[in-house]
Formats: C-alpha cells, sequence, structure tokens
C-alpha cells in the first residue's frame, strides 16, 4: 500500500513539475530561447560525437584494407606473421564498433534493452520503442553490417535527456543520432530520438 501511495506521489510531483515547467516555459521567452539553444547544442554535439566515431572505425577499416594490401608481395617475408597479426586486429577492432548478434532478431532485442535501460537509468518515461531494419534484412550484409533504426519517444525532461544523450556519446558501439525532435509543449512533454547502428552476424557459440 505504501509502495502504491509512494508511486502516486511521484507521478504527481513529476505532473505538477511539468506544468510549473510549462508555465515557465510560456512566460518567460529567455528560458524557452535558452532551453531551445541547450538542446540544439547537445544534439549537435552527440552528433558531432558518433560521427567522430564513425569516421575512426571508417579510418580503421581502410588502415586494415591498406595494411593488407601492403603484405601481400611479402607473404613470404619474416615480417608476414606480425603484419597479418597486425591486420587482423585493426579489423577485429573496427569489427567490434558494431552490435553482434547470432540473428537481426536478437540485435534488435539487444538495441532495444540497451535504449530502456538507458532511459530508465535517465529517469525517462518511454512512451514507444521500436527498432527496424533499413535494408530490407538481407543476410548477406549482416555479415560486413546491416543498418538498424530505432525510434524512441519519452516524457522530456532536461537533465534526463543530457544523462541519455550522453550514454548514446559514451557508447563502445556506433550509435548515431540520426534525428532528435523536442515537443515540450505537449501535455506531458516529449522528446523523439531516432537512433542507428550497424549489426553484424556472428555464429552461434555451442
Amino acid at each position: 500500500m505504501s509502495a502504491i501511495i509512494d508511486g502516486a506521489s511521484e507521478r504527481s510531483g513529476l505532473s505538477h513539475g511539468l506544468r510549473q515547467l510549462q508555465g515557465q516555459l510560456r512566460a518567460n521567452a529567455r528560458l524557452r530561447w535558452g532551453l531551445f539553444f541547450i538542446c540544439i547544442t547537445l544534439w549537435v554535439w552527440s552528433l558531432l560525437l558518433l560521427q567522430d566515431q564513425a569516421q575512426i572505425w571508417r579510418a580503421e577499416a581502410d588502415e586494415a584494407l591498406a595494411e593488407v594490401q601492403r603484405l601481400k608481395p611479402v607473404q613470404s617475408a619474416k615480417e608476414w606473421p606480425q603484419r597479418a597479426d597486425d591486420a587482423s586486429k585493426h579489423l577485429e577492432a573496427a569489427r567490434a564498433m558494431m552490435w553482434p548478434a547470432a540473428s537481426q532478431g536478437l540485435a534488435e532485442a539487444a538495441l532495444q534493452d540497451t535504449l530502456r535501460t538507458w532511459s530508465e537509468k535517465a529517469g525517462l518515461p518511454i512512451r514507444e520503442l521500436s527498432v527496424s531494419s533499413t535494408s530490407g534484412g538481407d543476410p548477406a550484409l549482416a555479415v560486413e553490417g546491416l543498418p538498424l533504426r530505432a525510434r524512441l519517444v519519452v516524457d522530456f525532461n532536461r537533465i534526463g535527456m543530457m544523462g541519455l544523450l550522453s550514454e548514446l556519446g559514451r557508447s563502445p558501439k556506433v550509435m548515431l543520432v540520426e534525428s532528435l525532435r523536442l515537443r515540450p509543449v505537449m501535455q506531458p512533454g516529449r522528446a523523439e530520438l531516432e537512433v542507428r547502428v550497424l549489426y553484424r552476424s556472428e555464429e552461434r557459440k555451442p
């Protein structure tokens, strides 16, 4: 009974806080512009950060390919085993930035669980969460990298949104925020994100 009362009080407090924030936004133009500027800054920052990660991944893949090309004429040289090992490490580093799973369904489930966990950790109630493939689910593409797109709709909270974007930016996997739409005037306010990742197929372990 205490847990039910505490939950109702928490929801009431959250609803009151949102109404208070909406009232402040309507009454204070500077606050609206300041919040808009903060959100745009966070969005641009997260895009730049994820873009940098993607560029690092592409650079490592190009470096690994160039390493393989350099190794071809020296297959019989003594340095071959070490160079082959270096090339293998570069390729593994590039693949490590993808989302590995035995199937596309498992990759989608893992992405959903990750976004749900991060949203709950940031204190953002989830209104909608869906994951889909953007390439038709071709199994041949899953070996090299199959793009998956997640659509996440949460209740808007400035501090919570900063925490969620921070988690996305720190992810060791490539996660690109393609779009971020803020709807603070809704009851309650909403935030809509579209996130893209690369999934690669891996064999099931016995």
